[in-house]
């Protein structure tokens, strides 16, 4: 008689359980998943991306970005260039460059070799910050773009706005 009160004991406590003791059957059910939607979420993360790329004037990896829209004074001296004695000639073509907004490695000119490597060194410094900072950019984008994305079946979690929660509460 005991064994048969245990034992109804248990079929009612794994009944009122859902899935006889998946102890996740609840969180199971309430994920709306298609494994489809996590490749639709990184194509529009891509597609973002490009978007700034494009935007910006660089190439799809990021490179080429214009220059111009980045403040000269933002562009710090990497000093890449190799002084034989002091380093005054390279400094003040670098100064120079900044000063008139050079963009192009083709504006830098003068009779000094070391004043032009300066000039070519801070339009070479413009254009690896331009990038770095359009890279961040799409970055961002990308992220917003994957984590906003709303399509059919979405996967994930909805809030109660039903705004996508990044694949978890």
């Amino acid at each position: 008689m005991r064994t048969l009160i245990t034992a109804a004991i248990l079929v009612s406590v794994m009944t009122a359980c859902g899935r006889s003791g998946d102890r996740y059957a609840d969180y199971d059910d309430s994920r709306v998943y298609h494994e489809g939607d996590t490749d639709a979420r990184t194509e529009a993360a891509e597609e973002a991306r490009q978007a700034v790329y494009s935007e910006r004037g660089a190439d799809t990896d990021g490179k080429g970005a214009d220059t111009s829209s980045l403040d000269a004074y933002d562009v710090e001296n990497s000093g890449s260039y190799v002084c034989t004695q002091d380093c005054s000639g390279h400094e003040a073509g670098f100064a120079w460059a900044q000063e008139n907004d050079i963009t192009d490695e083709s504006d830098c000119g003068g009779n000094s070799m070391s004043f032009i490597e300066g000039c070519e060194t801070f339009a070479q410094d413009r254009q690896e910050r331009a990038d770095l900072v359009i890279r961040e950019e799409a970055e961002q984008a990308a992220q917003d773009a994957f984590d906003d994305f709303e399509g059919e079946g979405a996967d994930g979690y909805a809030d109660d706005d039903g705004r996508l929660i990044d694949g978890r509460y």
